[in-house]
C-alpha cells in the first residue's frame, strides 16, 4: 500500500524561482543539470554499468524549420532516465533543503532543481531505490502550483529485487526557453557533450544515449567520433610532480568562447583560465587547415596534486606562494611554464602564427602611430610577455607598451649602474673601452625614446588646441578657460604644476622656464605682494631675478602677463573691456605691490624690471580699434599687433589664435618630420 507523505520544500519557492537568473542562451541548462545529477549518482552506485537515457519529448504540431524533407517538431519536454542511486532519504531530505550541501564534494551548488522551475512548468520524479536493502519507490511532483513545492509525494514498498532506476521529465516546456531551444537532435548532443566534456573523457562516464522517437544516439561513441584525430594526451612534470593533459581541438562554440584550460581534481573540474596565461598570443578561433572549419584548444589538466591540494568546497587548488611553508607546494607561475612547451608540441604552428599576428600588428603600430616606442624594436624578445589579441584595442597597446618601455628602462638603468660600480682594475683598456660604448649606446637609445615621446606628446597637444579654437559638439566656440588649461592649468601655480603638465611653449619656448608663476589668481593673494587687487591675470610669470646684484631682495629681470579671450569673441565694451587696458591695468597693479616673496626669498619689482604682455585672441574690429588706440604696430605677417608703452616699460603682443597655432607648428615641424608624425 502506498505511503502518502505530507513533505514540503520549506521555503517561499515561488520567489526563489523569480529571483534565479537564467539567460535566454542557457535554455539547455536545466536538462544539463538534470545529466549531471544522474552521473553523480551513478557514481554513488559504484557502478561500472551505469546507464543514462535521455528522451526528447516534442510537439505534435510541426514547425516550418526542415531537416532533409521532414518537418521537425519543437522540442516541449525532456525525460532524463539513470540506474544511479535514486531518491533514499538522504537524498530526498537534501532535495527539499534550499542550499544543500550534500554534493559539494562533486561541485554542486544546490541550486540545479530551482532552474528546472524557472523554465519549466512542472517536474516528475519517479524513483526505485533500496533503503535498508529494502526496494521502495518514491514518485512525486515539483512545481510552483503548490506554496510548498511538492506535489503528490508517494512511498511504496516494493517485492523482489527490482533494478534501481530513477526517471525525472521536464514538461512544460515555457517561452522563451522552448523557442530558442534547438530542434535538430545533433546539436542537442554537441551542446550536451560540451558542457559534460570532463565526464566524457573519464573512463568510467557512464553511457549516455539521446533518444528521438525511434532514433537513438549513444554520446559515449559519438564523442570517440568528433574528437578521432583531434584529442592529444600528455605527460608532464612540474618540480618532479606528475600530471596529465588531455587537449581537444573542439570545433562546437556555444559554450566555449574562448581557448580554455581547465584544472581537474578526482575526475572534477575545480578551475579553468584562459590559454593566454600560458601562452600570451593565442586568442581567437584557429582555422583547421584540413576541414576548414574554426576551433578553440580546450584542455583538462589531472595530477595526484590537484587531488590531495583541493579546498574543502572543491573550488581551489592551493600553490606556492613563495613561503617557507610552501617548500611541498608547486606555483602556478611553474605550472604555466612547464605547460607552454606540452601544448605547443601539439599547436606549434598555431601558436607561431599568433605570434607573427602579434609582432606585425605591434611593428605597425610603432612605425605608423607611436614612434616612441621604436626603442623596443631593439629589445623585441620583450613583447613575448605583451598580450594583444583580436580586441585589443590602440588604447590598450599604447598602455601596454608604454609599462613595457618602463620596464625596459628599469633594466636598462640597473645595468648600467651595475657597469659603473665595477671593479675596473682587472679590465684591459678595450674592455673598458667597450664596456663605456656599450653603456653610452644604452642610454643614448632611452634619452631618444624619451625625446621622442615629448614629440608625440606636442603633437598631441597641437591637435587638441586647434580642436578647442574650432565649434564643439554643440555648435559653439570653447571659453577661455579651455584654451587657458590646455597651455598652463587654471587656479594654480608653478609650486603646484609638474613642469610636464604645462604647455607654454605654445606660445613661447622661453616662458616655460621661470622662478614662479601664478595662474587665474587675484594679484593680493600672490606671496608677498602688498596689492589689495581682486584683479586675476590669466598667467602672471615672474622670471629670473638679476643674479648679479648681492642680498636675498635682487630685483626680477621681467614679469610677464597672459590673458586669453574666448575663441572668436566678437562683443567688448569701448573701454571697461578692452583687453590691452586690462593688462596695462594689470602691470600697475604688480608694480604697485613692489615685492614678491618666494622660497623663502624676497625680490624686489621696481622701475628696472620689465614687463612684457601677451593678448591672445581672435582679431575683429573692436580689438584693431583698441590696437590703433594703443598705437601698436601690425606684425610682419600682418596677423596680429606689437607695441611699446614707455611709461610702463612694457612690450605688448596681440597674437590671434591662428598665429599662435601657425607658429607652434612651424617651430615644431622639424621634429615632427624627423620623427616621421
Amino acid at each position: 500500500m502506498a505511503k502518502i507523505t505530507t513533505d514540503k520544500i520549506g521555503i517561499d519557492l515561488k520567489g526563489r524561482v523569480n529571483r534565479l537568473k537564467l539567460a535566454e542562451r542557457n535554455m539547455l541548462l536545466p536538462l544539463f543539470e538534470a545529466i549531471v545529477n544522474s552521473i553523480h549518482a551513478i557514481e554513488d552506485t559504484g557502478n561500472p554499468k551505469g546507464t543514462i537515457n535521455i528522451n526528447l519529448i516534442r510537439s505534435s504540431q510541426t514547425t516550418v524549420e526542415f531537416e532533409g524533407s521532414h518537418a521537425i517538431p519543437e522540442i516541449i519536454g525532456f525525460e532524463i532516465e539513470d540506474n544511479g542511486i535514486g531518491f533514499n532519504e538522504e537524498n530526498y531530505e537534501s532535495f527539499k533543503r534550499e542550499y544543500s550541501t550534500y554534493k559539494a564534494d562533486k561541485g554542486g551548488l544546490g541550486i540545479g532543481r530551482f532552474m528546472w522551475l524557472k523554465a519549466f512548468h512542472n517536474v516528475t520524479v519517479e524513483s526505485i531505490y533500496y533503503e535498508d536493502s529494502l526496494p521502495k519507490n518514491r514518485s512525486f511532483s515539483f512545481n510552483l502550483r503548490t506554496p510548498d513545492g511538492i506535489e503528490n509525494p508517494q512511498i511504496n514498498s516494493l517485492e523482489g529485487k527490482p533494478e534501481k532506476k530513477t526517471t525525472i521529465t521536464l514538461s512544460g516546456y515555457k517561452d522563451p526557453y522552448k523557442s530558442k531551444c534547438p530542434k535538430k537532435t545533433e546539436t542537442i548532443a554537441n551542446r550536451i557533450i560540451e558542457h559534460c566534456l570532463i565526464y566524457f573523457l573519464n573512463p568510467s562516464c557512464p553511457t549516455i544515449t539521446l533518444i528521438d522517437g525511434v532514433d537513438k544516439l549513444e554520446l559515449n561513441q559519438y564523442f570517440e567520433k568528433i574528437t578521432s584525430g583531434n584529442r592529444f594526451t600528455e605527460k608532464f612534470f612540474v618540480s618532479n610532480k606528475e600530471f596529465k593533459i588531455t587537449l581537444l581541438k573542439w570545433f562546437s562554440h556555444e559554450e566555449f568562447t574562448s581557448h580554455r584550460l581547465s584544472i581537474c581534481a578526482n575526475n572534477r573540474e575545480v578551475d579553468s583560465f584562459n590559454i593566454n596565461k600560458v601562452l600570451p598570443d593565442v586568442s581567437g578561433k584557429i582555422r583547421d587547415i584540413v576541414t576548414g572549419e574554426y576551433y578553440l584548444i580546450v584542455g583538462y589538466i589531472e595530477g595526484k596534486y590537484f587531488d590531495e591540494n583541493i579546498n574543502d568546497e572543491r573550488t581551489e587548488v592551493t600553490f606556492s606562494k613563495d613561503s617557507l611553508l610552501d617548500i611541498d607546494l608547486i606555483s602556478i607561475k611553474d605550472l604555466y611554464n612547464e605547460l607552454a612547451p606540452v601544448i605547443k608540441k601539439h599547436f606549434h604552428e598555431e601558436v607561431e602564427k599568433f605570434k607573427t599576428q602579434k609582432l606585425e600588428r605591434i611593428t605597425y603600430f610603432i612605425a605608423e602611430k607611436a614612434p616612441q616606442y621604436r626603442i623596443l624594436n631593439k629589445y623585441i624578445e620583450s613583447f613575448d610577455d605583451v598580450t594583444v589579441t583580436e580586441n585589443t584595442s590602440e588604447q590598450e597597446l599604447d598602455l601596454k607598451l608604454y609599462r613595457l618601455l618602463q620596464d625596459v628602462e628599469f633594466t636598462s638603468r640597473k645595468d648600467v649602474v651595475t657597469a659603473l660600480t665595477e671593479d675596473d682594475n682587472n679590465q684591459t683598456p678595450d674592455e673598458l673601452k667597450q664596456k663605456y660604448l656599450r653603456i653610452f649606446e644604452e642610454l643614448t637609445d632611452l634619452n631618444k625614446s624619451k625625446l621622442a615621446q615629448y614629440v608625440v606628446h606636442r603633437k598631441y597637444i597641437l591637435e587638441l588646441f586647434e580642436k578647442s579654437l574650432g565649434l564643439n559638439a554643440q555648435g559653439k566656440y570653447e571659453l577661455e578657460d579651455t584654451v587657458h588649461s590646455i597651455i598652463y592649468p587654471t587656479k594654480t601655480t608653478s609650486n603646484d604644476i609638474d613642469y610636464n603638465n604645462q604647455n607654454l611653449w605654445i606660445l613661447d619656448e622661453r616662458l616655460s622656464f621661470h622662478t614662479f608663476l601664478s595662474s587665474d589668481k587675484q594679484i593680493k593673494k600672490t606671496p608677498g605682494i602688498q596689492s589689495d587687487s581682486k584683479d586675476r591675470p590669466d598667467l602672471m610669470i615672474f622670471n629670473n631675478p638679476i643674479s648679479y646684484i648681492e642680498g636675498d631682495e635682487a630685483p626680477f629681470n621681467s614679469v610677464t602677463l597672459v590673458e586669453f579671450k574666448r575663441p572668436m569673441r566678437k562683443g567688448y565694451d569701448d573701454y571697461e573691456e578692452d583687453p590691452i587696458v586690462q593688462l596695462f591695468d594689470y602691470v600697475r597693479e604688480i608694480k604697485k605691490g613692489k615685492k614678491l616673496t618666494e622660497g623663502g626669498r624676497t625680490y624686489d619689482i621696481n622701475e628696472s624690471t620689465k614687463f612684457y604682455c601677451y593678448l591672445v585672441c581672435d582679431i575683429n574690429e573692436k580689438i584693431i580699434r583698441f590696437a590703433e588706440n594703443a598705437q601698436l604696430e601690425k606684425t610682419y605677417d600682418g596677423l596680429g599687433y606689437y607695441g611699446y608703452n614707455k611709461s610702463l616699460r612694457c612690450v605688448i603682443d596681440v597674437m590671434p589664435f591662428n598665429q599662435v597655432l601657425s607658429n607652434a607648428k612651424k617651430r615644431n615641424k622639424v621634429l615632427f618630420n624627423k620623427l616621421g608624425i
